[in-house]
């Protein structure tokens, strides 16, 4: 009996495959020079400004979503210091953007990541190959642009999720805002009370409230935080003096480094970072 022929993966699977092979490589460049907060599209966008200073009127077409949602990405992009924003000089009515140079750098790496890729596939390929798929793909592309024009194409509802905060019950709201100030966050009383407060690091909000009546052994809350350094965190949260108990990290079988911080109130945090393929 023959052996059955192999199934062909689906165009659409190899696509999805092919374009993981850039944003591997690119993310091994912004990783190396330590670019781990850019928003989702934001190194695209990042390098479709132009010689005017604004992004590209194609882009939201090219990404696949709103002008808002490009608006948005931008005003993330300028908080974390990729861009800045003026009125243009020229235009009061325009707003010109201008990469800073952590925004550079992020170009750079990109550029580096795609020819990365570039020098493998012209290794594997021969020009008229590379040149027919570019053509299949600039078809596809086509393809696409027909349907956003004609509605056909199902637009994604508006982003909903901004952040999501844990709210963890204290007995003494100052010993709570005190010992996470020992672990790094910027800590602040709601309206300088006593009864509600807020641990902020990085990205990251933890509520706490106040509960005279906690008990620590058995009703304390938790949340799981992904970071890039697990072994790094758990040596920052388990110096002399810092309170509570943190425990050392170990390999899970899910592919994390992971560890954990219980607070003095019995709250705790999971905390975990991505094992190197």
């Amino acid at each position: 009996m023959d052996a059955p022929e192999p199934i062909e993966p689906a165009t659409p699977t190899l696509m999805r495959a092919a374009r993981g092979a850039y944003a591997r490589s690119i993310r091994a460049q912004l990783h190396s020079i330590g670019i781990d907060d850019l928003p989702r599209n934001g190194a695209f966008l990042l390098a479709g400004i132009d010689t005017t200073r604004g992004p590209r009127q194609d882009l939201p077409s090219d990404l696949g979503v709103s002008k808002q949602a490009v608006s948005q990405v931008i005003d993330t992009l300028v908080s974390r210091g990729y861009l800045t924003r003026s009125l243009d000089p020229g235009d009061r009515r325009r707003i010109a953007l201008e990469l800073t140079e952590r925004g550079q750098q992020v170009v750079d790496a990109v550029t580096r990541g795609v020819e990365a890729v570039d020098v493998q596939l012209h290794e594997r390929a021969s020009a008229e190959q590379v040149e027919a798929m570019r053509s299949a793909l600039l078809i596809l592309a086509d393809i696409k642009s027909a349907s956003v024009t004609s509605g056909a194409e199902m637009r994604r509802p508006a982003s909903q999720f901004r952040s999501f905060s844990p709210i963890f019950p204290v007995r003494d709201l100052a010993a709570a805002l005190a010992h996470y100030s020992a672990l790094g966050f910027d800590t602040i009383p709601y309206d300088d009370g006593d009864e509600y407060g807020f641990a902020n690091r990085e990205r990251t909000s933890l509520h706490l409230a106040a509960n005279h009546g906690h008990d620590p052994a058995h009703h304390g809350a938790s949340a799981y935080l992904y970071v890039r350094d697990a072994d790094a965190l758990y040596e920052e949260w388990s110096r002399p003096g810092i309170g509570g108990h943190t425990h050392p990290v170990t390999p899970t079988p899910y592919q994390l480094r992971e560890g954990s911080h219980t607070d003095p109130d019995g709250n705790l945090i999971r905390f975990g970072s991505f094992v190197d393929e």
